[in-house]
């Protein structure tokens, strides 16, 4: 199917086409700018890891479609498929000078080319964003409930008998709903543990911010759409926007994506409130700009499923014995983490390619209306 061959096999291999695309834009007559931020780091094959950007169209116009991928590392493969499939329809349209398509490619390179959703120093990235005012502390209410469960400090077993009766009897305890909150908020005390914020802004969102704080100067809206993967219904889309959205602009996402937009509130959907994330972080820094922000979230496999790669992952990445992080990623639960967040199943991989490129552009018509 025609979705696969969007998707690359390594991060070398989608960094690599990535910047392929951009040249390909070129040779199509559009105006294209690109440029590396390198995090100082390393792949698997001594590739320098970078966060990829690319401005195609005018910024002069103030108008800015932006699409990033990537900040969930391992999650980058189907982000990236998306963003190469939009730029190869774009590359068969004429150039325009009415608005810029801003691309971040890869917010989060370490954990993509190492097969891990966080970063080098174990932050999850999308927790990391935080607004003037908040700091890097504190830990969701009913998280000491958990904390235990979701991190052990022994390295997995690929058969853990009694997982899911544990997990059930949590749910039990605690309601679906609420343990969904405290384990997926965010945490900032625990360094070794998983959904950890940071206790600072970490080197490669810091480049991010420095370059965006260039290149926006002037832009006075934006429309922007974070692809993610892991949540809700196997190759469904939810596109999940903030709770604290005007009811009128929520209402207008409906009329244009009907079916799939939902609040990011734990009670109404698949989703739940989220501390530092991407949008929330841009959206403070320049609260000058018109912004219209949606994360295309696509499932993949149920909650529990998930949750179980998550937890293995970090349990093999904080506790494991390995000789260095080469050895470390050949082992059964980076693997594991990697299909759990990108799914070899090609029928799925069509069905993101398309609802990718579908979004994009509806969004893309919507910012020029």
């Amino acid at each position: 199917m025609e979705g696969r061959f969007w998707f690359a096999n390594s991060y070398a291999e989608a960094a690599g086409r990535f910047l392929i695309a951009c040249d390909d834009l070129r040779d199509a007559g559009h105006k294209v700018t690109s440029e590396r931020l390198e995090i100082g780091m390393t792949g698997p094959a001594g590739e320098p890891l970078c966060i990829d950007v690319a401005i195609v169209g005018s910024l002069k116009s103030g108008k800015v479609l932006l699409s990033s991928s990537g900040i969930h590392g391992v999650e980058g493969y189907p982000g990236s498929a998306i963003q190469l499939a939009v730029m190869d329809d774009l590359s068969k349209q004429d150039p325009f000078k009415d608005h810029a398509i801003v691309f971040i490619h890869a917010v989060n390179p370490y954990g993509m080319a190492w097969w891990r959703r966080f970063n080098e120093n174990n932050v999850d990235l999308n927790r990391n964003f935080l607004k003037r005012g908040q700091s890097y502390s504190g830990v969701p209410e009913g998280y000491d409930n958990v904390k235990d469960f979701i991190n052990p400090e022994s390295p997995p077993k690929r058969k853990e008998r009694w997982f899911k009766i544990k997990t059930l009897r949590l749910i039990l305890k605690y309601g679906f709903n609420n343990l969904k909150q405290c384990v997926a908020e965010g945490q900032y005390e625990y360094p070794k543990a998983i959904q950890y914020g940071g206790n600072k802004l970490q080197p490669g969102p810091d480049l991010l911010l420095n370059w965006l704080d260039k290149t926006l100067e002037g832009v006075d809206k934006i429309w922007a759409i974070d692809l993610h993967t892991g949540l809700g219904p196997s190759g469904h889309d939810t596109l999940l926007v903030s709770a604290g959205m005007a009811s009128d602009r929520y209402s207008h996402l409906e009329k244009l994506f009907p079916g799939h937009v939902e609040s990011l509130d734990p009670n109404s959907g698949v989703g739940y409130e989220i501390v530092g994330d991407l949008h929330q972080g841009l959206e403070d820094r320049y609260d000058k700009i018109e912004w219209t922000s949606i994360t295309q979230e696509f499932g993949t496999f149920k909650p529990v499923e998930v949750l179980k790669a998550s937890r293995a992952e970090n349990r093999w990445t904080q506790w494991g014995q390995y000789l260095d992080q080469v050895d470390a990623r050949r082992h059964w639960s980076r693997e594991q983490m990697l299909r759990t967040f990108n799914p070899k199943d090609e029928l799925w991989q069509a069905k993101i390619t398309y609802r990718g490129r579908v979004v994009f552009k509806i969004a893309r018509a919507d910012l020029l209306s």
